[in-house]
């Protein structure tokens, strides 16, 4: 009777045990044969796929790759919808694998604890590690070096008259989806994208160690 008294007492312990905190050295020692998921803490480094949801988190004794991670408390929300970045501080839940015979990572790893780091008061723009660069110049001047090559290379076109073009800088630095949005005639619309579209190429921005699309606008002065 006691012992069956003793069982019972220990049984909620059993049932709700805490998983077991190690750190990214330990974790990455463990067994394949290993299935139990276990708790990592660290500082996000880079977000390596904001689809699949991996990235990777790093404490001070090296840095794991987490694949797939959901957040259990709201089973619909995306990673995106989590709002990671670099340089939050993450707890994960999750177990041991390999992938394809020699990638070491954290497979479906569970949201336990997210702490906002400092980049989270910047605007994306602020956060880019390389801002987009044409002919050497950053920022405004990069736009503004643009606009000026546009505007050498128009030809005329009938009138007088503004067009307001969007295109995107793509990852590899080339003019890409370049629009009309507004202004001109039929006849300066035409020059306007042809000329945008025939532009060489810029340095793209790069984000968390990649390099990421950047869309802008100018107004090509006829």
């Amino acid at each position: 009777m006691k012992r069956l008294f003793l069982f019972l007492s220990l049984l909620p312990a059993l049932c709700f045990a805490q998983p077991k905190n190690l750190t990214v050295k330990e974790f990455l020692k463990l067994s394949q044969a290993d299935t139990t998921s276990y708790l990592v803490s660290g500082v996000v480094q880079k977000v390596r796929s904001s689809t699949s949801g991996s990235f990777y988190l790093e404490d001070a004794t090296g840095t794991l790759l987490v694949y797939g991670l959901k957040d259990p408390a709201n089973p619909g929300r995306s990673f995106q919808q989590m709002d990671i970045i670099k340089g939050d501080t993450l707890s994960v839940l999750g177990r041991f694998t390999v992938y394809g015979g020699s990638t070491l990572e954290m497979k479906d790893g569970r949201l336990v604890r997210k702490a906002d780091g400092p980049s989270h008061g910047l605007s994306l723009y602020d956060r880019l590690e390389r801002k987009p660069s044409f002919k050497g110049k950053v920022g405004n001047e990069g736009v503004e070096a643009f606009r000026a090559w546009v505007q050498k290379h128009l030809k005329k076109a009938d009138g007088a008259g503004t067009v307001a073009v969007r295109f995107v800088v793509g990852k590899k630095g080339g003019v890409q989806e370049v629009e009309v949005l507004r202004g001109g005639s039929p006849a300066q619309r035409e020059e306007a994208l042809r000329v945008v579209r025939s532009a060489p190429k810029w340095k793209p921005a790069v984000l968390d160690g990649s390099s990421v699309r950047w869309p802008y606008t100018i107004e090509v002065v006829f």
